[in-house]
């Protein structure tokens, strides 16, 4: 699968490029590049270097198949989910949830017309809710 999604980008399927893509395809909790290369260290037959995850990682930001978020200042996480959302991050445990794009976009529009808005993230932060017996 990773395989398919880096050759329809137009990105040559390296046996790196394919643990590292398939790692985040996987992942749902957002890994920064540090949490990529310990995921994926075992996966190879060959050692990883923090730098080929780093340029494996930009490579696939600029083809496209995931995405840099900025959730926290100095720290990038990388996101399979390419479909424009949003986040929630639980201040309490770092959990990162996905919220639907749609949940938001109304915003923009009680913006006014005076507003010619290009691009847009919204993170919220707080706590998840104990669920209720």
């Amino acid at each position: 699968m990773a395989d398919e999604l880096l050759q329809s980008r137009g990105v040559k399927p390296t046996p790196q490029r394919v643990v590292i893509t398939q790692f985040l395809l996987d992942s749902h909790d957002h890994p920064t590049a540090d949490e990529v290369l310990e995921g994926v260290k075992d996966s190879l037959p060959v050692s990883l270097s923090r730098a080929t995850v780093y340029n494996t990682l930009n490579t696939l930001v600029e083809a496209g198949v995931v995405k840099a978020v900025s959730l926290e200042p100095g720290r990038t996480r990388y996101d399979a989910n390419t479909i424009e959302h949003h986040h929630f991050v639980d201040t309490k445990t770092g959990k990162i949830i996905d919220i639907p794009w749609e949940k938001v976009s109304q915003l923009c529009q009680t913006l006014g017309p005076e507003y010619k808005i290009q691009d847009y993230q919204i993170t919220f932060f707080g706590e998840l809710a104990e669920p209720t017996p």
